[in-house]
């Protein structure tokens, strides 16, 4: 049985949802359109009673994971999915795509974004950061280019246009190497809706 916390959430995130689907098809995938999927997911994260930090735990010290993902929503087409991400400190990833539109929302700690263009050279060169923190996000469309580098443990709001599980188009920019790879998929999603709790 759900606890009316959760039952709370769950209304809390679907009306959510229900606006940013509004959002896109109104404004398209624009850079207005995800601005304002940004600000309406703002909202949500603001609503900080809803999401208490044990209710989302991060990775196991002994373990090899440095952050979990959990699914808040996800449409029955796998589209607009919404997730909390718990992450340890010393997390980062490089310069990648999404190939959907994408939205980062700050709760608790801090995220730092870097944003990159690509050079004549096939590489990439860095634009400008934001840190994303409580009260602040990020908004890409397809084709942005970011990288997040995490010194201290968070929980951060993640929503796409597709869910993580499809975005199995996605690049990297392998410095070491000076290419482009293919991102590996993601397995660490848990089930963070109500009828739903499973890995």
């Amino acid at each position: 049985m759900p606890t009316p916390m959760a039952v709370a959430r769950t209304a809390a995130v679907t009306e959510t949802m229900d606006d940013i689907r509004a959002i896109e098809n109104n404004l398209g995938i624009t850079r207005s359109g995800v601005n304002a999927i940004r600000d309406r997911l703002a909202v949500l994260a603001a609503e900080r009673e809803l999401f208490p930090l044990d209710e989302f735990p991060g990775p196991p010290a002994d373990g090899g994971e440095r952050s979990r993902l959990y699914r808040l929503a996800q449409d029955a087409d796998d589209r607009f999915a919404l997730y909390a991400q718990r992450s340890t400190a010393n997390v980062s990833t490089p310069a990648h795509n999404h190939t959907t539109w994408a939205v980062v929302v700050g709760f608790a700690g801090q995220e730092l974004n870097r944003f990159y263009e690509r050079t004549a050279d096939g590489g990439v060169t860095e634009t400008h950061q934001h840190m994303v923190e409580a009260g602040t996000g990020v908004a890409m469309l397809p084709d942005d280019l970011h990288s997040i580098h995490i010194d201290t443990p968070s929980l951060n709001f993640h929503c796409y246009g597709l869910a993580l599980e499809r975005l199995d188009a996605r690049v990297y920019y392998d410095a070491r190497n000076e290419g482009w790879k293919v991102f590996s998929g993601v397995s660490n999603i848990y089930d963070a809706r109500p009828d739903l709790q499973q890995h």
